[in-house]
C-alpha cells in the first residue's frame, strides 16, 4: 500500500446562476468543516467563474467525496445549495462536477482533480 499523500484539489468555481439576483456569497464544507475559502466568511460569487485553488487531505482508500455548497446569510440560517459528489478513486486533473441542487435556484459547476 502506498503511503503517499492524496489530495482533493478545488481548481475553481462556476457560476451559471446564482441563487440571489446580485450573486451569492459561498463557502463549500467537506464532512461538515468549511474547506472553502480558508481565511474568511465567504466568496461574492456573480455570474462567472472564480479561481478556489483549495487542497483537501484525503484517506489513500477513499472513493468517494462529497462536498456541499452553502450560501452564507446574515440575518438567516445558511442554506445549502446543494453537493458535488465526486469519485476520487484515481489520480487525474482537469474533471468538473456539477452541483445535485437541494433546491432548484442555482446552478453550479466545480472543476477539480486529485
Amino acid at each position: 500500500m502506498s503511503t503517499k499523500s492524496k489530495f482533493l484539489v478545488l481548481h475553481s468555481l462556476v457560476s451559471y446562476m446564482p441563487s440571489e439576483d446580485d450573486g451569492d456569497e459561498i463557502y463549500i464544507t467537506y464532512k461538515g468543516k468549511k474547506v472553502a475559502p480558508k481565511g474568511s466568511s465567504y466568496y461574492r460569487m456573480p455570474n462567472g467563474e472564480l479561481a478556489i485553488n483549495v487542497e483537501i487531505p484525503l484517506a489513500q482508500s477513499e472513493e468517494w467525496a462529497e462536498l456541499e455548497l452553502w450560501d452564507h446569510d446574515l440575518l438567516s440560517r445558511n442554506d445549502q445549495l446543494g453537493s458535488f459528489r465526486l469519485k476520487v478513486d484515481e489520480v487525474d486533473d482537469g474533471f468538473s462536477a456539477e452541483l445535485i441542487q437541494k433546491e432548484p435556484r442555482s446552478r453550479y459547476v466545480l472543476n477539480w482533480g486529485v
